[in-house]
């Protein structure tokens, strides 16, 4: 399986076609005022694979790799990051001509305005199955 993450202003999924509409996609810097962007995400699946529920994660760390903890409104700290299944919907046996190629699979995450500390590299990592398939990392500008 491979993966790859993008990160944008905004971007939303087709569920139709299964295809992702993305703006502003591909930054790496931004802040030091963050705005609201998205995360978005493609998937090669190998048909032999295609079909099965797997369990994902999407978390935001730090540049040691420790987990971001932000102030939820109830006054806990919690890890930013987002979590769920993902898979195809039973696909339909393949033709000798898709099966070399891998199914793809994308998703769209938005992502409100993150208040993170200022002059830092972030990275976000996804995982599948506790497996790592993809990370992207983007600095926020330091203040003035």
């Amino acid at each position: 399986m491979e993966g790859f993450l993008v990160l944008a202003d905004s971007a939303t999924t087709d569920k139709a076609s299964g295809k992702v509409h993305m703006l502003g996609a591909g930054w790496s810097l931004t802040g030091p005022t963050i705005p609201p962007s998205a995360i978005t995400g493609f998937l090669r699946i190998p048909w032999d694979e295609a079909g099965e529920n797997m369990r994902f994660r999407l978390r935001l760390v730090d540049h040691d790799r420790e987990g971001v903890k932000l102030a939820h409104t109830d006054g806990e700290t919690r890890a930013v990051g987002f979590e769920g299944s993902l898979g195809s919907r039973n696909p339909s046996e393949p033709d000798e001509v898709t099966k070399q190629v891998p199914m793809n699979l994308s998703f769209a995450i938005s992502v409100p305005p993150l208040p993170l500390p200022a002059g830092r590299v972030y990275e976000w990592l996804f995982e599948i199955e506790d497996v790592e398939v993809a990370s992207v990392r983007f600095a926020v500008r330091a203040d003035g």
